[in-house]
């Protein structure tokens, strides 16, 4: 197992500035994934921990020593990137054990490992066929076998199920947390999909513009994002924002106040409410009006005006029709100062 450490990294390409002073450890064994918009710079870190892209400045250290000058080949990491390309004139077999051979693995163990991935990724009916012959989805699982049948120092996965199916997406991803947990191997998986991050990672790494906004385990960032920024990307439905003044132990809304724990700050702020913070009261609730509803079967989320702010609301019992009059209230909102960094 490795630790990995990335030390004040800066990356420029074309004169553009894609990772900015990003320093960052992930402990030997850990799951970290690394989450953010497109174009946030989670290919590019990924890319600078394998190798394949130069530093400005900055360090990369495996256990504490530097692999700046070392070349991806001898980092001993297995990468797959959403541009990997299979070997085409291979078959499907072929190609997954195609790592285990560069490393001079046994024929009979060989066998046995291609095999045992590829019922995991459940691939193991595709064996004999060439990649032409695979959708989009099923190649992408031929690329994650080919990288988790190895044993390396670690794993970096950059959106690796992107092009699978949602169903067999959420087994998939199952399976590889799992196997890299029981192989103890450092992760770092990159994704643009916030619950697949929460169900995956020890911690995970917010980016953004090319640097770090938050670190932290699932539960931090979603509790307590450090702004407004991570408390709108992690968690879905989003977190609703309603602007509002801070003074007195109370927080000011449009449509009435809310209980305000912050001490020591006053003025401007932004109320942060997630769906399942709301609760429906009878009375001296903020009075709203259900403007739409959206029907997930066990429960149903609501778009409900509060005096000209639309916030959602969950409802798994007693559900709303489109029209109705109803009262919500939060015992701890979110605040925000008016530049949208968290109050603590």
């Amino acid at each position: 197992m490795t630790s990995i450490q990335l030390d004040h990294v800066t990356v420029v390409r074309d004169k553009a500035q894609l990772i900015t002073d990003v320093s960052l450890t992930i402990p030997s064994g850990e799951f970290l994934v690394v989450i953010g918009p497109s174009g946030a710079g989670k290919t590019t870190l990924l890319r600078v921990i394998g190798g394949l892209d130069e530093i400005a400045s900055g360090d990369v250290l495996y256990d504490g020593q530097s692999v700046d000058e070392l070349p991806p080949s001898q980092r001993d990491v297995s990468m797959v990137f959403q541009d990997n390309a299979l070997i085409p004139f291979k078959t499907v077999k072929q190609n997954v054990a195609f790592p285990l051979e560069m490393h001079g693995v046994g024929n009979q163990e060989i066998a046995d490992r291609v095999m045992a991935e590829s019922r995991v990724m459940a691939i193991d009916r595709f064996l004999s066929r060439m990649p032409r012959e695979l959708a989009a989805g099923q190649q992408q699982l031929v690329q994650a076998a080919r990288a988790l049948v190895r044993r390396p120092h670690a794993f970096l996965l950059d959106e690796p199920l992107a092009r699978v199916d949602p169903i067999q997406r959420k087994v998939m991803r199952t399976e590889i947390k799992l196997l890299a947990d029981g192989y103890g191997v450092t992760t770092v998986y990159a994704t643009n999909d916030p619950t697949e991050a929460m169900a995956l990672g020890d911690r995970i790494a917010l980016i953004d513009g090319g640097r770090l906004r938050q670190v932290g385990t699932p539960t931090d960032l979603y509790q307590h994002p450090v702004d407004t920024f991570v408390a709108a990307f992690v968690g879905l439905p989003s977190m609703s924002f309603i602007d509002g003044v801070l003074a007195d132990g109370e927080v000011r809304v449009a449509a009435g106040a809310l209980p305000a724990a912050i001490r020591g700050h006053s003025g401007r702020v932004i109320v942060g409410v997630r769906p399942h913070e709301w609760e429906v009261v009878s009375t001296a609730g903020l009075v709203g009006t259900v403007q739409s509803l959206e029907d997930l079967g066990d429960h149903v989320f609501a778009i409900v005006d509060l005096s000209g702010d639309p916030v959602t609301v969950r409802f798994d019992a007693d559900r709303p029709r489109v029209g109705d009059t109803i009262q919500v209230w939060t015992k701890r909102p979110h605040l925000f100062d008016s530049s949208g960094h968290a109050l603590r």
